[in-house]
C-alpha cells in the first residue's frame, strides 16, 4: 500500500471500522479499513453519496456480520477530507479550479445581430450572459443577464454597470472587470458564491460529476501542469498542458449545464415538484389533468434512458404535468416519473430559456428545470462533506 500511495489521514469509527484518505498524488480514494481482519478496500469517493447505501464487514469472531449506515459517516468523511485539504497540494489546485470554473459558468456568448437571438444554438442557451453587440457595433455593447434576479440582484446589475466599448472587453475578462460577479456573490453568496466552491471541490476529489462518472476528468485536472515520469533520459519530457474548463465541455458529461440551469431557474426550484408512480398517465387523470400531447427525449436528456414524456394540465388547479415514461429499465428509479410546476411559472420559465427568440421550446425547458432540481439534490448532498475547508460564505 504505502509503495503505491499513502495515507493522508485516517478517523476510527469504531474497534472495527477506519474510514482514511488515501492517494498517490492524483484524485484521492476513500479506504475502508476493516481493523478486526486488518484488511482495506479502496473505492471512489463518489460511494458515499449514496447515504441510505449499507456498509457490511466481518467482526473479530468467527461469523460475525456487522452493518454501518453510510449517512452516519458524514461527521468522519468531513474531518478526514479537512485534514486531506490541509496537508496535500489539493488546496493549490482546488483554489485555481475554483478560478477556473468560475470563469466558465460566467464566459458570455456573443451575439451580433438582432436576428441570432432567434437561432441561439443550446451551448448558447446554456450560458448565463450574453455580450450583446446587436445594436450595430460589434464593438461594443452590453452584457445582459440571460437568467432572472432579485429585487436585490438587479441593483447591481445595472446597464451603465455593464457597458463594454471595445471587442477586447467583450468576453469574460471584460465581464469580471465590471465587478458585478463579486457583488452577486454579496448579494446571494449561495447562489454565486457556496455553488462553485462545493462544484470545483467535487470535481477535484472525485465525486460524481452531478450523478454521472467523472473519474477521468477528475484525473486530467489532477495531472495538468505536470511531467510524466521520464523514462528515457533522451527524451525532452513536456508538462501535461493544462485543461482550459468550458460548461460546453462534453468530458463534464452535462454538469455545466446542470449548474448553469440551477443558477437560471435558482428562484422556481422549490415550485418544481418530482415523484413517481407506476402508472403516471392513470394517476394524473385520476388527479383531475387532461392529456394534450406526447414527445420522445433521447437518451441523456431526463436520465440514463430514452423516455416517453406526456404533457399534461390541469385548468382548475392552474397546474402543468409532465409523465415521464422510461423506455427502457433505469437504475434511477422505478415505475413513471412526475414533473408538476404552475402552468404561469413554467410559461415564465420558457422565456427566461429564450432570450428574445420569437418561440419557446417545451423541450428544452422541461429538460432545464429537471437538470436545476437534480443539481441541487446533489449540490446539498455533497457540500456537508466539504463545508469545513471549501471557503463557504453561509449568513
Amino acid at each position: 500500500m504505502e509503495e503505491q500511495g499513502k495515507i493522508i489521514s485516517s478517523c476510527d469509527i469504531d474497534s472495527n471500522l477506519a474510514l482514511q484518505i488515501w492517494t498517490r498524488g492524483k484524485t484521492p480514494r476513500l479506504s475502508i479499513l476493516n481493523k478486526a481482519k486488518n484488511s482495506r478496500k479502496l473505492i471512489h469517493i463518489a460511494w458515499i453519496e449514496k447515504r441510505s447505501r449499507t456498509l457490511s464487514i466481518g467482526g473479530k469472531k468467527s461469523g460475525e456480520n456487522i452493518s454501518y449506515n453510510v449517512g452516519d459517516f458524514e461527521p468522519a468523511i468531513s474531518k478526514i477530507l479537512t485534514e486531506y485539504f490541509a496537508r496535500t497540494n489539493f488546496k493549490i489546485k482546488y483554489f485555481k479550479l475554483v478560478i477556473d470554473l468560475e470563469k466558465a459558468i460566467h464566459h458570455p456568448e456573443p451575439v451580433s445581430s438582432k436576428s441570432d437571438f432567434a437561432m441561439m444554438t443550446e451551448d448558447k442557451r446554456s450560458s448565463l450572459w450574453i455580450a450583446d453587440c446587436s445594436a450595430g457595433d460589434r464593438n461594443s455593447g452590453y452584457f445582459r443577464p440571460f437568467f432572472p434576479y432579485s429585487t436585490e440582484e438587479a441593483q447591481v446589475l445595472t446597464e451603465d454597470r455593464l457597458q463594454f466599448n471595445s471587442i477586447q472587453m467583450r468576453g469574460t475578462e471584460g465581464l469580471f472587470r465590471t465587478g458585478v460577479i463579486d457583488a452577486l456573490k454579496e448579494v446571494n453568496p449561495e447562489r454565486w458564491h457556496n455553488t462553485v466552491r462545493v462544484t470545483a471541490a467535487a470535481m477535484m476529489l472525485g465525486f460524481s460529476y452531478c450523478g454521472a462518472d467523472g473519474s477521468k476528468m477528475a484525473d486530467t485536472l489532477w495531472s495538468a501542469g505536470e511531467k510524466p515520469k521520464n523514462l528515457n533520459p533522451n527524451v525532452t519530457v513536456m508538462k501535461i498542458p493544462e485543461k482550459k474548463i468550458s460548461i460546453n465541455d462534453p468530458e463534464l458529461l452535462r454538469l455545466g449545464h446542470k449548474f448553469t440551469a440551477f443558477i437560471r431557474h435558482y428562484y422556481r426550484i422549490d415550485d418544481v415538484k418530482v415523484s413517481y408512480c407506476d402508472d403516471s398517465e392513470k394517476e394524473l387523470h385520476g388527479a383531475g389533468f387532461n392529456r394534450n400531447r406526447r414527445i420522445d427525449f433521447n437518451t441523456g436528456t431526463l436520465g440514463d434512458v430514452p423516455y416517453r414524456v406526456t404533457f399534461y394540465e390541469n385548468p382548475d388547479t392552474g397546474m402543468t404535468a409532465f409523465g415521464c415514461n422510461p423506455r427502457m429499465q433505469t437504475a434511477r428509479h422505478t415505475g413513471d416519473m412526475v414533473i408538476m410546476i404552475p402552468t404561469e411559472m413554467f410559461k415564465a420559465a420558457m422565456n427566461d430559456d429564450i432570450i428574445g427568440s420569437s418561440s419557446v421550446n417545451e423541450f428544452y425547458t422541461i429538460t432545464r428545470l429537471l437538470w436545476a432540481k437534480q443539481f441541487r439534490a446533489w449540490y446539498e448532498n455533497i457540500k456537508p462533506y466539504v463545508r469545513k475547508f471549501a471557503g463557504l460564505i453561509e449568513k
